[in-house]
């Protein structure tokens, strides 16, 4: 049964998980729905106001700080010798148990949180007091492609201007932050089944350790192979703008790609961890 998926059964695990899931992380999300607030009571303390980029900020690190501990509140006992059984034996299929965690810790969560906070942030807003002069105004990515073109975001060389549109194409841009959310979600998911104790914590300090030594590498790869740099960028001039636009979305797409993978891979080992685990 472990990779077979019937409908009436996984519709049954998502509400039992739904149920778990307000149980046990519901204060948590009205703590983080709230958290804005934070701001507006030290504004209405001290007579200052928050603008409408630090409110958002805070509104993604909120989000961000809540799908990493969804999983260990939600499924943390999943991996345990002993509380875990009772995790293993519910009625459904590895890959149903799966695909309800990863809905629950990489769509609803950020969900809730986010447009919760945002709701919250904008009935604040709405007295007279409290330094919330205006709803967070919620950009599109073409609004924020704008926005940088704007404000000369632009590259330039002596033959070649290209605004961030050119550069960047939209649908990469939308694509690869939908994949970066749901990688985080992966992260933590995946460190919820390895880690037994403490699980948000070590996934965050791994996260770090493996991002430092990544950058690491890349630093010294691109030390390395600097003089061919240095002389790549001497020869721009040459470089036409199709060439340069060309080179711009053949790299994007390759991040894209890579970035792709790197989800995919975290969410396999995540499914084969649910599979094989031992009690």
């Amino acid at each position: 049964m472990n990779n077979t998926f019937e409908i009436n059964r996984f519709k049954n695990l998502l509400l039992k998980d739904g149920r778990r899931y307000f149980r046990n992380y519901g204060t948590g999300l009205v703590v983080f729905c709230c958290l804005n607030a934070i701001s507006w009571i030290f504004n209405l303390l001290f007579g200052t106001s928050s603008q409408q980029p630090f409110r958002f900020g805070m509104l993604c690190t909120w989000t961000a700080l809540a799908m990493m501990m969804v999983p260990e509140k939600v499924y943390g006992k999943a991996n345990l010798s002993r509380e875990g059984v009772s995790f293993a034996m519910l009625p459904a299929s590895s890959l149903e148990k799966f695909i309800s965690m990863f809905i629950y810790c990489a769509i609803v969560t950020p969900i809730i949180v986010f447009f919760g906070g945002y709701l919250v942030d904008t009935l604040l807003s709405l007295f007279p007091f409290g330094g919330f002069e205006k709803p967070i105004h919620l950009y599109t990515i073409n609004e924020v492609v704008r926005m940088i073109d704007n404000s000369e975001g632009v590259v330039q060389s002596s033959n070649i201007e290209l605004s961030f549109g050119d550069v960047f194409p939209v649908g990469v841009i939308r694509i690869s932050l939908y994949v970066g959310i749901i990688q985080w979600a992966a992260i933590f998911m995946l460190g919820n089944m390895v880690f037994k104790k403490h699980k948000a914590g070590k996934t965050f300090a791994s996260y770090l350790g493996v991002s430092y030594v990544l950058s690491t590498i890349f630093g010294l790869a691109f030390t390395s192979s600097s003089s061919r740099l240095k002389q790549w960028l001497e020869n721009m001039d040459s470089v036409s703008e199709e060439e340069m636009i060309q080179i711009a979305h053949n790299g994007m797409i390759c991040g894209m790609v890579v970035g792709i993978i790197i989800t995919g891979v975290l969410l396999f080992f995540t499914y084969h961890k649910i599979k094989t685990q031992k009690y």
